[in-house]
């Protein structure tokens, strides 16, 4: 009898980023055979959301040798989880690789519970396992090279160069779609042509595009008329704007909504969305890591429960009844500090 296969299991986000990076590490293992195994093995790929990661022990349904977790950000919740495969599921080596910033204050933690931890706030996580394949000697294709690229310049928030234009509005594209229609089917044909180096079609049919393509346009319409009504109240706070949404807006899509309201004011942005759960959102949209140090201020204060995103996206957790005059006074002094 041949040697048993190895499993490895890669969870990894719904986000261009997570695809990219996912399809990384799917194109090494299935393609190159070199890592994180060297040789044949059996890969599972699974999309994970970050605010349903409970309910992710429920979806596994087998033993993992290796289990790797692509751009989530790190929480208790996700902890435990990882404890509990290894103990329970067989699990024998965990790896955790991001860039949300909620991780990199967690690197202790993370470390205490992971067996390899690759944590960069500077650089988007697809960008993080590129780098780790390099180390490996793993050659990669050109197609996902240059994605590579664009998530690059779509994290920092720069302009696109020409030549990746038609990539980056692939790229836009997937992103939209995968949010608009949260399909895993999608999720796992996109990485797939995004693994494979020989010219295979892409994953959006005519058919699953149309259909696609209705739900991103009901959603954009959507947010861009809620962003229009906002925009009116927004209440200036040094060069940002701050725009109280906690009575229109409690459900996914609160980012695309201040990005949205960034654009139609022309100018950063501090918006409070609501949440079903007992907290409200904070997302603060400014350029030059100016939304990460606003957060880490809030943080260090007391203010933020929690912080999460990007250093020019945060994603800030306050107490749901946070008073309002209280917040934009903590701001002025953020602005202060951060700038």
């Amino acid at each position: 009898m041949g040697e048993q296969k190895q499993k490895v299991l890669i969870l990894g986000d719904w986000d261009a980023d997570g695809v990219v990076a996912t399809a990384l590490l799917t194109y090494s293992q299935e393609y190159a055979k070199k890592y994180p195994v060297q040789g044949n093995v059996d890969l599972v790929k699974m999309p994970i959301d970050p605010d349903r990661i409970k309910y992710i022990l429920s979806q596994i349904k087998e033993s993992y040798n290796i289990v790797y977790f692509l751009d989530i950000p790190y929480s208790e919740i996700l902890g435990n989880i990882t404890k509990l495969m290894k103990t329970h599921f067989g699990v024998n080596r965990t790896v955790f690789v991001d860039h949300h910033i909620a991780s990199v204050q967690k690197i202790n933690d993370l470390k205490n519970i992971f067996d390899e931890v690759i944590v960069d706030y500077r650089k988007p996580t697809s960008v993080l396992i590129y780098e780790e394949l390099i180390k490996h000697n793993v050659p990669i294709h050109p197609k996902l090279k240059e994605f590579v690229e664009v998530i690059k310049y779509m994290d920092a928030g720069k302009r696109i160069p020409s030549r990746l234009m038609k990539l980056f509005e692939i790229a836009k594209m997937i992103s939209k779609a995968l949010t608009a229609v949260r399909s895993e089917e999608l999720w796992l044909k996109t990485i797939n042509w995004l693994a494979d180096p020989t010219p295979v079609p892409m994953p959006l049919t005519e058919s699953t595009w149309s259909t696609v393509k209705k739900a991103i346009e009901e959603r954009d319409k959507e947010v861009t008329e809620v962003a229009m009504q906002l925009a009116v109240a927004a209440v200036k706070v040094g060069d940002f704007r701050f725009i109280d949404a906690r009575h229109v807006w409690k459900k996914r899509g609160a980012t695309a909504l201040a990005s949205k309201l960034s654009l139609v004011l022309k100018a950063p942005v501090v918006m409070l969305a609501g949440t079903n759960r007992g907290y409200a959102l904070l997302i603060i949209k400014a350029s030059g890591g100016r939304a990460y140090r606003v957060a880490k201020y809030l943080l260090a204060e007391g203010i933020a429960l929690d912080i999460a995103g990007h250093p020019n996206l945060a994603i800030v957790r306050v107490a749901k009844d946070i008073d309002k005059k209280n917040l934009i006074d903590a701001l002025y002094n953020a602005l202060y500090y951060a700038s």
